[in-house]
């Protein structure tokens, strides 16, 4: 019955969203009584919590860089090859999940999700200290402003959100992601060592 009342809540959600839909008309298409579905789910915000749970904790476990490895190895993942293993995951969590991530993403506003996206990058953003140490060179990570980091942390994010509105194939996604990670990885050894070069400038200026 659990499974019957969520693909019912499913159709109900993407069809009014979240703030419009009506806890009574989703237990009309489980065929259940009302009282029934309450039963199951407290609220409609703990329905629509529980219909796409699994999709917020894998998009959240790559958001939270839980694929990084420690501290220790951070030579090892700073990578191109790793940034391309990485996102490409992130392309497949997308592509697996999109309906669900479209009722997340859009149909979520009035619930406890509709700031998902920007718990996402909040989270990025908080690896952003982690992520200055892990760049190769220290001088220029110590040079990285944070606003930048943002801004790239809610591009990245919203180009994943940009190939689920116009539900790109999985080959499509497959080799955004790869142009993604490339974009990134490169743009940043050209920051890098347009910032060494300048700290190099400085260097020397102190010592004439």
């Amino acid at each position: 019955m659990g499974e019957r009342i969520l693909n019912a809540a499913r159709v109900e959600f993407a069809e009014h969203g979240f703030a419009k839909a009506k806890m009574r008309l989703i237990a009309g298409r489980a065929g259940v009584s009302t009282d029934n579905l309450y039963t199951y789910f407290p609220n409609k915000d703990d329905l629509f919590c529980a219909l796409v749970t699994p999709t917020v904790d894998q998009t959240n476990a790559y958001t939270n860089y839980d694929r990084m490895r420690s501290t220790e190895n951070y030579d090892e993942y700073y990578t191109y090859e790793w940034h391309l293993d990485f996102y490409r995951a992130i392309a497949d969590v997308h592509y697996q999940n999109r309906e669900d991530l479209k009722l997340i993403l859009f149909k979520s506003q009035g619930s406890s999700l509709e700031d998902f996206r920007e718990d996402c990058i909040r989270k990025l953003d908080e690896t952003a200290p982690r992520d200055k140490y892990a760049l190769p060179h220290s001088e220029a990570g110590e040079r990285v402003d944070e606003f930048l980091w943002h801004s790239l942390h809610s591009f990245a994010v919203n180009t994943f959100i940009e190939m689920t509105i116009h539900d790109l194939i999985h080959e499509e996604m497959t080799q955004s992601a790869i142009d993604l990670a490339t974009y990134m990885y490169y743009g940043w050894k050209a920051i890098e060592e347009l910032r060494i070069k300048s700290f190099g400038r400085q260097t020397n200026d102190v010592h004439l």
